[in-house]
């Protein structure tokens, strides 16, 4: 499949997450924007490429209803706003190109209420949250990404529980509350193995990243340079 075959056959098996819960709804079309899936693409649309995305880039859930429909009104990307201009200024220190990702969510559907932040509605209900981390398996092999990186900590605790060895060292958040615990190489997800790397929200990044800590070889980093390291590790191994 080429990129937009992907994105498409993903959208096309998204009925394996209804019946969606209460305060939850149905995304109706995905546009073809520069936005996470399922309301984008999942790539990089600013520039013309042809690469097939190896780095899976993992968010909570796309919007509120209210906010998906203003972007299909006015078609137009959020590439400026807090969490594209941050994720867009790490990966470029970091050296990572845009066009190698697919960005998602582990959770399906958009919260119909007036916040977009904060507890996801539809993580209170358990049999939802199953068929989601269900659909999430099925987004990871479909695309088979080298890399798998998380955004913020509710899609740390998801995708830990697609892992026995994510389950004993992210469960609970400590992907991010824990110094240098935020990669994990050989993880096995459905027997296959995969790089790991949780970082924090962009949209909250300013406020929360000054608790990262990363070691390697070449130092102990903090803050915004951990996450740097860390990215720049991650890679390495790819």
């Amino acid at each position: 499949m080429n990129r937009r075959q992907l994105s498409e056959f993903l959208f096309s098996k998204m009925n394996m997450v209804e019946p969606y819960p209460d305060k939850v709804k149905p995304v109706s079309e995905m546009m073809e924007l520069t936005a996470f899936f399922p309301g984008g693409m999942e790539l990089w649309l600013e520039e013309k490429s042809e690469i097939i995305p190896d780095i899976l880039v993992l968010g909570h859930d796309f919007s509120t209803v209210l906010e998906y429909k203003k972007m299909v009104d006015s078609m137009q990307n959020e590439i400026n706003g807090p969490t594209w201009r941050e994720l867009r200024k790490l990966f470029k220190t970091a050296e990572i190109d845009l066009n190698r990702c697919f960005f998602s969510n582990v959770y399906m559907g958009l919260r119909d209420v007036k916040l977009m932040t904060g507890t996801f509605p539809g993580s209170k209900d358990k049999a939802y949250v199953h068929r989601n981390l269900e659909f999430l398996k099925l987004q990871i092999e479909t695309i088979k990404p080298k890399v798998i990186i998380t955004l913020g900590k509710p899609a740390s605790i998801n995708l830990s529980l697609l892992s026995k060895e994510l389950k004993e060292s992210w469960a609970g958040g400590k992907a991010l509350s824990i110094p240098n615990n935020g990669l994990k190489n050989n993880v096995v997800i459905h027997d296959h193995n995969y790089i790991c790397a949780a970082l924090e929200h962009p949209s909250m990044r300013n406020q929360n990243v000054k608790r990262r800590r990363h070691q390697n070889e070449s130092g102990c980093y903090s803050g915004s340079h951990a996450e740097v390291e860390l990215l720049k590790d991650a890679m390495q191994f790819t």
